[in-house]
Order: structure tokens, then sequence, then C-alpha cells
């Protein structure tokens, strides 16, 4: 039983003459006669009593006639709910970020698209670290993931989006304080405020202090940025922080980081991704992605 055929009996029903139902439906009508016919010998009944040009209702017409029109209104509803999503009239974007990023990074981007496609449903989760982003992708448990490389990559596809350049925050009143910028390896002597889950030889911050020529002494640890700028203004000790993650907090200083030497790797700066599962994208998704292209 096709959808048509029971388009062309519904319109025949309507009318009670295969002429006019095929005039509606621009087709010729022994092309409607033949596949009535042929519906009639599946659904095993005839469908219709033929009066010459007039037809009437079977009894097994009548009974066919509210299931086949309660069938094409849900096709029609069918192909209006695809086109609404296939439109960014409806939908649903889902959306993994580390923690700095979906704080700083996505606002911009989801504002604009909120702007762009208010029908669309938008979901964003925040967790750390990087693989749990990408595990939380590979999962289907979020269209896009945002996160900082190196990241396990495996079976997703991954766009680089920006670099974010390192900074120190120091407490008011430190020697470091009152310098415009410092080399990274000046800090080895200092103890560092750090954020958890950070303590990783392939973290980018963790790397910098390393390629500087020192293994960081961590006396604190905070499972945010915001939690360890609160301890820096404190005074427990400085923080290596990507400038994305940095915000004005009384107490605090931030202090640039010199760049290395021309031709030397810059090992100060973290690049930032969005990861995906290639050939899986919603049309929300795609039209986000497309929209985090060029930095916001």
């Amino acid at each position: 039983m096709e959808i048509f055929q029971l388009r062309y009996f519904v319109a025949a029903a309507r009318h009670l003459h295969f002429s006019r139902a095929a005039e509606e439906l621009y087709i010729a009508q022994p092309s409607l006669s033949v596949q009535i016919g042929r519906l009639e010998t599946e659904v095993g009944a005839a469908l219709f009593h033929r009066h010459g040009r007039r037809v009437s209702l079977t009894d097994a017409g009548q009974a066919l006639l509210p299931l086949a029109e309660r069938l094409l209104d849900q096709e029609a509803e069918a192909r209006r709910v695809v086109q609404q999503v296939a439109g960014l009239e409806r939908g649903r974007l889902s959306l993994c970020a580390l923690p700095a990023l979906d704080q700083h990074l996505l606002p911009p981007w989801l504002a604009r698209f909120r702007r762009e496609h208010p029908g669309v449903e938008i979901h964003v989760r925040e967790l750390r670290p990087a693989r749990a982003v990408a595990q939380a992708v590979l999962a289907g448990r979020a269209d896009l993931g945002f996160v900082h490389l190196p990241c396990e990559l495996d079976g997703l596809a991954m766009r680089p989006l920006l670099e974010d350049r390192f900074a120190l925050v120091v407490p008011e009143g430190h020697p470091l304080a009152a310098q415009d910028a410092v080399d990274l390896a000046e800090t080895a002597g200092e103890e560092f405020v750090w954020v958890h889950d950070a303590q990783d030889a392939d973290h980018p911050l963790y790397a910098a202090c390393l390629k500087a020529g020192f293994v960081p002494r961590i006396i604190c640890e905070s499972g945010s940025a915001q939690g360890v700028l609160a301890l820096v203004a404190a005074g427990l000790g400085i923080a290596l922080l990507p400038c994305l993650a940095i915000e004005p907090r009384a107490g605090t200083t931030c202090v640039a980081l010199r760049e290395p030497p021309q031709g030397e790797a810059d090992s100060l700066t973290r690049t930032l991704a969005v990861l995906w599962v290639p050939d899986a994208l919603s049309h929300a998704a795609r039209a986000f992605l497309a929209l985090c292209a060029a930095p916001p």
C-alpha cells in the first residue's frame, strides 16, 4: 500500500467521480483507476461500487476512508516537521565545552545563533577535562564539543578556532606585579595555585612550565579558574592561566608573559578547537559550526 494510492482513493471518495478526482490530482483518469484497482487487490476488497462514470463507497471503502485521511494528515505533518528542522525553524542544538569556553567563548556565538534561529532549542553542558568533552561527542551526548588541544581525536573531526595566550595572575604587592612582562622561567621558584585536572604533561599549562625548564610547585588547587583567582587574591600563590579565563578581580594583577624568541615554537598559548563526529551533524549543529568559522 503506497501513500499516493491512498491519496488517489481519498480524492475519488471525496468527488465520487474518478475523472474529477484525476483532474484534481493532475493525472490521467486511467492511471487513477489502475492504482485504485491495485489498492483494492492489496486490501482484498472492493472500495467502490462502479455506476458508469459515478462511483460510491462500499462498506470497506467507508471503513478505510477515515484511516486513509488520518495517514495523509500524518504524512503532511511529517513533511512539515522535517521542513521546519531543515529550515532551522525548530530543532535541537547540544553543545559540550570546557568551563572557560562555555563561559567566555561560546556566549557571543550562542546569542547570535539564538537571534537568527529562535525556534531551535539550545543545550550547553560544561565538562572537564578535554577528553571528557570528546567522549561526550563520540557518544552522541553532544553535537559539538569545544576543547583545547591536544585532545584525543579518534573518530572525530576537528577545526581549530583560535589561539588563547597564557598570562600570570599574581597577588597585588607581589614583586612580579610591578613588571610589564616576565619570562615564564623566572617563576620557577614561585608557589602556584593550579587548576585541578591540569597536572598532566599533555595539558597546555603544565607543558608550558616544563618547556620553560621547571615543574610548577603547586601548593593549592581549585576546580575552576574563578576559584584559582580567588585563592591568588587571598595571597596563597601565583597562577598561570589562559587569558580567556582571566577576569578582573580585586587583590590580583595580571602580568603578561614575554613571547619566545623569533623562530622558536610558542608554548605560551593553547589552541581552542571544535570537535564533531563526521557525517553526523544535525542541521542546527551544521549552522552553528558555520557560525564559528571566524572568532566572535
